[in-house]
């Protein structure tokens, strides 16, 4: 075992991924912005807020996760996934970067990462509902942090049982962009519904890839995801189609918005460029160039929604 230092704080936080926790966000005050919310200085502290909220919360699940899979063996000997299989599972394989506790950090100085993180997001989140006088949102803080912490970790994970899929498309897609509109507006609205839905696909994309990327190694652990059960040709289809019906998504909302569309085209242009090299980087069996393309797809999705309250 090996000494915590500040390079693992930031490899284990996985910036990489960390996109995906402001991307919704990011449509949800778009959407709150087109529903008539003033854009002034409580609109932007809110906003920060719950950026706050969904970086820190991500981070705390990261390192979470890093610390159950690691105690669990799970991430032991990822790299090796897949070594006797076909050439699809073996540079998939190679792809999976290493994780902490699996690489011989302390396992309790992991888990201590994910408890800062965790008070960080509990302090923007008491800070928001100060801001706001939503206090019941202390409810959804706490539920956040459950899911974070079961995904991987105590004696029942749901991340082991199908549900990992479900919960990244609720937490990373409806809470993030609907509780960030609510915030900001007192209200939930139809579009933001649908813009968080197109968010929460995209996330669901990017947990696919890296479920593909290490579909070996979780049929030998007993981690049971959607792309175990459907293998891998069948997974790619499935996270394509997740990104194609997100771009479809963002587009038929924003549409019904009568923006400038010239500006607004170009600016759904560039998301389904980003999101159609996502898709040929998975069906390539590419994940090293896959992962960044879906996170960037998220953020192409969020970036239609700001243009669009921009333009409206």
């Amino acid at each position: 075992m090996r000494e915590m230092r500040f390079a693992d704080w930031i490899r284990g936080a996985r910036p990489k991924t960390l996109p995906l926790a402001v991307a919704p966000v990011i449509t949800g005050a778009a959407v709150a912005s087109v529903s008539g919310v003033p854009y002034d200085s409580r609109f932007l502290a809110v906003m920060l807020l719950c950026m706050g909220v969904a970086l820190f919360l991500q981070i705390a699940a990261n390192f979470a996760n890093d610390y159950s899979d690691g105690i669990r063996g799970t991430d032991e000997h990822r790299d090796a996934a897949g070594a006797a299989g076909h050439a699809a599972d073996e540079q998939a394989a190679v792809r999976a970067p290493t994780r902490l506790v699996a690489s011989g950090v302390v396992p309790r100085h992991v888990l201590f990462a994910a408890g800062v993180n965790a008070a960080l997001a509990c302090i923007c989140g008491l800070a928001i509902c100060a801001l706001t006088g939503y206090w019941w949102f202390i409810a959804v803080g706490a539920a956040s942090l459950i899911a974070g912490w079961c995904y991987v970790g105590g004696s029942h994970p749901y991340g082991y049982h199908y549900l990992g899929e479900v919960f990244v498309f609720v937490f990373f897609g409806l809470v993030a962009a609907c509780g960030t509109m609510f915030a900001l507006s007192g209200r939930v609205t139809a579009g933001a519904l649908c813009a968080g839905t197109a968010n929460g696909l995209v996330a669901v994309a990017v947990l696919c890839v890296n479920n593909l990327r290490d579909i070996e190694s979780d049929r030998a652990h007993s981690k049971h995801t959607w792309m175990t059960a459907l293998g891998r040709t069948w997974g790619t289809v499935f996270a394509d189609a997740l990104l194609v019906a997100a771009s479809i998504l963002a587009i038929a909302q924003v549409a019904g918005w009568f923006v400038s569309v010239p500006v607004i085209t170009a600016v759904c242009v560039f998301m389904c460029i980003v999101q159609i090299a996502a898709c040929d980087a998975i069906s390539r069996v590419d994940y090293r160039r896959a992962l960044p393309l879906c996170v960037l797809g998220s953020l192409s999705v969020s970036l239609v929604f700001a243009a669009a309250a921009f333009l409206v």
